[in-house]
């Protein structure tokens, strides 16, 4: 009677951890696992940036629809399409993790930018199906515009320069310097993008800076894990040559991953093309250029 009971005791204990557990997804792979439902929506004028376009203007509906403990990311660069035609799609600017309990739901407000000037603003009423990653220099925009905190209309017109074809003298704002960044790389990607290399080098955003001591670089490199495992980000010369470790074997969970590096260093050759790389689950899992000059 006593191994009966024990058994049973074991079978309820166990069961407490393993819900207990916390398991993490990127909010697409919750969706198509079905394990969480989402619903986005135009937040209409009630966004903090004072606009239906950018800013904190899309809500997120989610409910966990497992007994398991959930964390969701929500990554920079994922595209929100809307269901109506005639509305602005958006793109997410700035990464998310909600924790959700077992069969639980909350609602959120995310920071998005609009990719179509020329459509009608989100309302309350407009509802959103998230789409794909974005990529190019649109996805690399926005990562720069998350680093630099420019959730607001400076960093909506650098957007617009590449959606939809206004001037990059309309990138202005308090931070001259932040403004300087955006346009810096917008014109740097227009100019990459008509000389028809828009599927050629992701360049790195943050602009080496030349000391007297060499070249100094830093900046984010994001990726996503499609599960957990040891990682290691490296510098490669444009031969394939490994010049520098910066980490390895450093163990990342499933999801979307980022890390700020600064690399000072006098193995740095001005004119020369350097590659950060990230690598880890029996593959690379992001390249970023760095040209020294």
């Amino acid at each position: 009677m006593k191994k009966i009971f024990y058994a049973i005791f074991s079978v309820i204990i166990f069961g407490a951890i393993a819900q207990a557990k916390t398991v993490s997804y990127t909010l697409s792979e919750a969706i198509q696992k079905k394990l969480v439902k989402a619903v986005f929506k135009g937040r209409g004028f009630t966004s903090n940036a004072g606009s239906s376009h950018y800013g904190k203007c899309i809500s997120l509906s989610l409910k966990n629809l497992t007994s398991q403990r959930l964390e969701i990311n929500l990554e920079t660069g994922r595209e929100l399409r809307s269901f109506n035609d005639s509305v602005q799609d958006m793109i997410i600017s700035q990464s998310e993790v909600f924790a959700l309990g077992p069969n639980g739901s909350s609602d959120y407000t995310i920071n998005a930018f609009c990719t179509e000037k020329h459509e009608t603003s989100p309302k309350e009423s407009s509802i959103y199906q998230m789409g794909r990653m974005t990529s190019g220099y649109l996805y690399e925009l926005v990562l720069l515009i998350e680093t630099l905190g420019c959730q607001d209309n400076m960093g909506q017109k650098a957007v617009w320069v590449l959606t939809d074809s206004i001037s990059s003298d309309e990138i202005s704002g308090g931070d001259v310097a932040k403004a300087k960044k955006l346009k810096d790389f917008v014109d740097f990607a227009l100019k990459k993008i008509k000389g028809g290399k828009m599927d050629g080098y992701i360049y790195d955003y943050s602009f080496p800076e030349k000391t007297a001591e060499g070249f100094k670089v830093s900046g984010e490199i994001n990726w996503t894990m499609p599960y957990n495992a040891n990682v290691s980000l490296a510098i490669y010369d444009n031969k394939g040559k490994k010049v520098a470790d910066i980490f390895t074997n450093i163990l990342y969970k499933s999801g979307f991953q980022s890390y700020e590096y600064e690399i000072a260093n006098t193995f740095f050759r001005e004119g020369e093309l350097y590659w950060l790389r990230v690598e880890g689950c029996g593959q690379r899992l992001k390249e970023l250029a760095v040209k020294m000059e």
